[in-house]
């Protein structure tokens, strides 16, 4: 096969791409003594970052087919911050079934860095990309995959060829690394939080407080696309995951690094000395943490772990304590000490750029994450006195507030804009999204003919219209039907164009399109349904989260689930009050709510009782099911005068919540762990309702059986009007005879 792969830097003269290919992105080279390695640790703080294209969002393979065809991924780094070692390592392989030749180009920001001609009918198509370390104000990389087939030379021919196809592994990696003391704002270490966030908390037992804080800042990560784990700070005699640790040998005759090194990969902690050598252990450890609830008994217990292990590092001899204990004050003292009067900062803990959140502070935080507002946290150090959502006072509310959707496009064949929204920053009084208002303006192609503009909401196509060949400024109006509706919803505005070629052989050419800053979103009174779509409308203001005591006993497995749902059903975190309860004990909700393992009186919601499946039809159940495990139950009831959500696990253990999802349609769903729900609307099972008010048909139209019956009415009485009048007429003048 001939072959061109070639990779190129941005900027060879700075780094050459040899060397660039050769770094590994691993901390720097191990010091020979425990004082020299805590002095290494003090000096350094090296960030490595790593994470798939599937941890991304990208859960399906991406493919490029046919003549030409392009994709562009957008890939995290910490905004405004510059990178080292940044790489791409795409995984893929092409098939062609057309002769000719096919041909791919990677580009980095819209510079190309690799090219590659292709002729074998199949291969790998495996590339990797070196990235510049310049910093990205916007926080993201921006990667260009293209895909080009030429089946003949004869330009005339026809040169489709759906059968030549590349295909991207969604577990291609994107690494870097970066300087963790350039993240010097709250903003900054937002965006330099992995795919996958550590939250801290001081034990397997909280207290509500620390409890309330963790669900409310762990749900505003989920919102914010992130995926969170809830790590407990591990006491003597507890068990720790030690899969992938990694021990420097300079540290290995200290006591407790040696015990680490000696342990298996479910290690038993035997000593506090032991919970701090975990503390320092960087990325390589499991209390390699991204955000922490500071609390008093957190910093307590850190402090005596620390002291355990700073004695025993002191016995090692030589200038060990010394380094460690300059170690301990740049890598440790936002654990040890806290956030003071601040209710957010960002420190160093352990190398990384930690979020300390303040345990009494939760709510506040939680809005100053939330999408609206977390660009603004320009600050090392804040402390928030409010952070809410804006109320929506008008009726119309302009799309480029919900997204970067207003702005001009070159278009050869597509080109999509859009915008997202949660419903509930939207919903205020009843009202709801009522119409897609899209103002746009579109040149001309060479044959003189107009783009056809598409609005999607939610991948429902509401309308379309083929644009005036004027190019002057248009407005295209869709109605938003209920079912469009959904707890987090999407606006594409999507244009086509054909592609013109007065000659066969003339290249074809883009031209531009415009989504004018004027398009909006109007507001109207809508009556929603008791489903979830219904309750997300509510659960987005003020609202109560219900769980038992228990579940503060082991914190970390129940946060996951209360982060996980109250994400889902579209619970503001902001505007969230936490209330604990015996378990068992029927809850009286003083708003709308989201309950586990808990429900009103009189309510009886599937699972609560045994674990048993029950979904009701009218007099008699249509499903009884016992024995169910690793699921879950999610109910929306109109119980305690409100509106609430009920969870609750089926069987001995609930499933694991980690793929994300959103509860859409029904009011009952069924959920296994694996991101996919099984749903249920136990007042609508065959969608009758959802057939007769989705009808698209005019009011007139819909009725035009009783408009027809009203008319022959009028008509009947008009002519028995006409009739009884004319009789009149004639019996009078008979009379006067």
């Amino acid at each position: 096969m001939t072959q061109t792969n070639r990779i190129t830097a941005r900027f060879p003269k700075v780094v050459p791409l040899a060397l660039v290919l050769a770094l590994p992105l691993s901390p720097a080279h191990a010091a020979d003594t425990a004082a020299g390695q805590f002095s290494e640790w003090a000096a350094d703080a090296t960030v490595t970052r790593s994470m798939t294209l599937r941890e991304l969002g990208f859960r399906q393979a991406l493919t490029l087919s046919g003549q030409e065809s392009q994709r562009e991924i957008y890939l995290p780094v910490p905004a405004g911050v510059p990178t080292r070692d940044a790489q791409l390592q795409l995984d893929g392989r092409y098939v062609r079934g057309h002769t000719g030749r096919s041909s791919g180009l990677w580009s980095v920001d819209g510079d190309p860095v690799a090219a590659r001609s292709i002729t074998d009918p199949q291969g790998d198509a495996s590339q990797l990309l070196a990235i510049d370390g310049l910093p990205r104000d916007n926080g993201f990389v921006r990667v260009n995959v293209g895909w080009w087939s030429v089946v003949s030379d004869y330009r005339c021919a026809d040169q489709s060829a759906p059968a030549n196809v590349l295909r991207l592994s969604p577990d291609s990696r994107f690494s870097y690394r970066f300087d963790g003391r350039a993240v010097n704002t709250v903003a900054k270490a937002w965006g330099a939080l992995p795919a996958r966030v550590r939250l801290l908390v001081d034990g397997k037992a909280l207290q509500a407080p620390a409890y309330d804080a963790a669900w409310r800042v762990g749900a505003a990560l989920r919102n914010g696309g992130k995926q969170v784990d809830v790590v407990a700070l591990p006491v003597v005699g507890g068990t720790v995951d030690l899969t992938g640790i990694s021990i420097p040998a300079s540290l290995q005759g200290v006591p407790a690094y040696a015990a680490l090194a000696a342990g298996g990969s479910q290690h038993r902690i035997a000593s506090l000395a032991e919970v701090g050598a975990l503390l320092s252990l960087r990325d390589s450890g499991p209390l390699a943490v991204d955000v922490a609830i500071s609390t008093d008994p957190l910093r307590a217990a850190v402090r005596a772990a620390l002291d355990a292990l700073a004695t025993e590092v002191g016995a090692s001899g030589g200038d060990a304590a010394a380094a460690f204990t300059a170690w301990r004050g740049s890598d440790m003292a936002a654990l040890e000490k806290g956030t003071g009067t601040a209710s957010v900062s960002v420190a160093a803990v352990a190398g990384r750029p930690t979020l300390v959140v303040a345990a009494d502070a939760g709510a506040k935080v939680a809005g100053l994450l939330s999408e609206q507002w977390r660009a603004y946290a320009l600050g090392r150090t804040l402390q928030v006195a409010q952070a809410s959502a804006a109320p929506v006072g008008e009726d119309a509310v302009l799309l480029s507030r919900l997204g970067n959707i207003a702005g001009t496009l070159d278009i050869v064949t597509r080109g999509d804009r859009t915008a997202s929204f949660e419903l509930g920053a939207l919903s205020a009084d009843g009202r709801l999204p009522d119409q897609v208002v899209v103002d746009v303006s579109a040149a001309p192609n060479a044959a003189g003919q107009g783009a056809v503009a598409s609005i999607y909401f939610n991948d429902y196509l509401l309308g379309a219209k083929v644009l005036a060949s004027d190019g002057k400024p248009q407005r295209l109006v869709a109605k938003v039907p209920a079912y469009a509706l959904a707890a987090r919803n999407e606006v594409r505005i999507s244009f086509l164009r054909q592609p013109a070629r007065p000659y066969c052989h003339d290249p074809a050419t883009a031209f531009p399109v415009s989504v004018l800053p004027s398009s909006h979103l109007t507001l109207a009174k809508r009556t929603l349904d008791a489903d979830f779509i219904g309750a997300a409308s509510q659960l987005a203001h003020a609202n109560e989260v219900f769980v038992p005591t228990t579940w503060l006993q082991d914190a970390p497995a129940s946060l996951a689930k209360v982060i996980a749902i109250a994400s889902a059903v579209g619970v503001s975190p902001q505007a969230a009050e936490l209330k604990v309860v015996a378990a068992g004990t029927a809850i009286s909700p003083g708003h709308p709510y989201l309950a586990f393992a808990l429900a009103p009186s009189g309510i009886s919601p599937a699972g609560l009782k045994d674990g048993r499946l029950v979904v009701n039809g009218g007099n008699q159940p249509l499903l009884d099911v016992t024995g169910l495990d690793r699921a879950a139950a999610v109910q929306v009831v109109d119980g305690g005068g409100h509106t609430g959500v009920l969870y609750t696990d089926l069987g001995a253990q609930g499933p694991l919540l980690e793929q994300p999802f959103r509860l859409l349609r029904g009011d009952l769903a069924v959920l296994d762990g694996s991101g996919v729900v099984s749903d249920f609307n136990s007042q609508d099972p065959y969608g009758a309702r959802l057939a007769d008010v989705g009808n698209p048909q005019p009011w007139w139209q819909q009725h035009m059986v009783w408009l027809l019956v009203l008319v022959a009415l009028v008509v009947f009485a008009l002519l028995a009007a006409r009739v009884a009048q004319i009789r009149r007429r004639r019996a009078s003048g008979s009379s006067g005879h």
